[in-house]
Order: structure tokens, then C-alpha cells, then sequence
């Protein structure tokens, strides 16, 4: 009876050893990772958008490079919109948006968002990244050439819509006050 009991274990343990070895194996990188989404990460890892490019019959590459476009093209129309507002508010002048995105343009290929921090933050940030050689040394001239043609004047703060209940986000009415 035990000899049963013992072999019914070792069989049961065999088993799940299997299912989780399985499990991982399916769910592993398997090196495919293609990340539409630009520096900071994309929603697609490598096996969904194979499997659309399946769906559509067309290249994995093609859909790739569609969605860079697209992101591309939504950033550029979402910063035109921007600067237009700010222009039409007073908030800036034509001359001083059409400098800030000439700007913003001719920032070097694959270079991580510094434009919007302030040059000490945006040099410790790119100090960082050379130590840890996520970077190049000619990545990081380059860099710090177009940080220092930044335009010396500062961008108003983006417009946020009030909150629905009039609160700060630590100052809620259903909630004690922080100390």
C-alpha cells in the first residue's frame, strides 16, 4: 500500500515539474521583443505582434515600423497642437514656439528625454548613463551639444483640468490630512 502511495506522489511531483517547466518555457523571452513603443516601452512584446502580423498577412517588420510612424506622427501633431495653444493663450510668442520646436527637432537619434528637465538634472542624468555605458561617449557630446543650444526661455506649464472633487492629490475630504 505505502509502495502505491509513494510511486502516486513521485508520479504527482514529476507532473508538476512538467506543468511548471511548460508554464515557463511559454511564457520565457524568446528574443522577439519588438517594442513599437519607442524608448519607453511598448504595449507589444514580440509574440502579439507576430501574431498580428499573422492576422493582417504582412511583414512583422512592416507592422513594426507602422507603429513607430504612427507614434511619431501623434507626438509631432500633439506637440504642434501644444505650442498652437500656447501661442493663441499668449503664453508664447510664434517666433519663440517656432524656436522651441526647431529645437526640440534637432534632437540627436535615440537620445533619452532630457529636453524637459533642467540642465543639471539632464547632465546627471546623461553622467549616469555613460558610467553605465547605456551610452556612448560621441552619444553623450552630441547630447550635451544640443542641450546647450536650448532656448533660454522657459515653457509655460501644461494646463491640467481641475479635479472633480476641488482637492489636491494629498488634501481628499474622505481622507485625514497627512503629517
Amino acid at each position: 500500500m505505502w509502495k502505491k502511495a509513494l510511486l502516486a506522489s513521485v508520479a504527482l511531483m514529476i507532473a508538476g515539474v512538467l506543468v511548471f517547466a511548460a508554464a515557463a518555457a511559454t511564457s520565457a523571452d524568446d528574443g522577439k521583443n519588438v517594442n513599437p513603443g519607442g524608448p519607453m516601452g511598448g504595449p507589444f512584446n514580440g509574440k502579439v505582434m507576430e501574431r498580428a502580423a499573422q492576422i493582417l498577412g504582412i511583414d512583422q517588420q512592416k507592422l513594426a515600423d507602422a507603429f513607430k510612424q504612427a507614434e511619431k506622427e501623434l507626438a509631432q501633431k500633439n506637440m504642434d497642437d501644444l505650442f498652437a495653444k500656447w501661442v493663441s493663450d499668449g503664453k508664447l510668442t510664434q517666433a519663440q514656439a517656432d524656436q522651441y520646436k526647431a529645437w526640440l527637432n534637432a534632437r540627436p537619434a535615440d537620445m533619452p528625454p532630457l529636453a524637459f528637465m533642467d540642465a543639471a538634472k539632464a547632465t546627471e542624468a546623461l553622467d549616469r548613463l555613460l558610467k553605465d555605458s547605456r551610452i556612448t561617449q560621441a552619444q553623450y557630446d552630441a547630447c550635451k551639444a544640443w542641450l546647450a543650444q536650448k532656448p533660454a526661455f522657459e515653457l509655460p506649464k501644461p494646463d491640467r483640468p481641475p479635479r472633480a472633487d476641488n482637492s489636491t492629490p494629498r488634501q481628499r475630504p474622505d481622507m485625514p490630512a497627512w503629517k
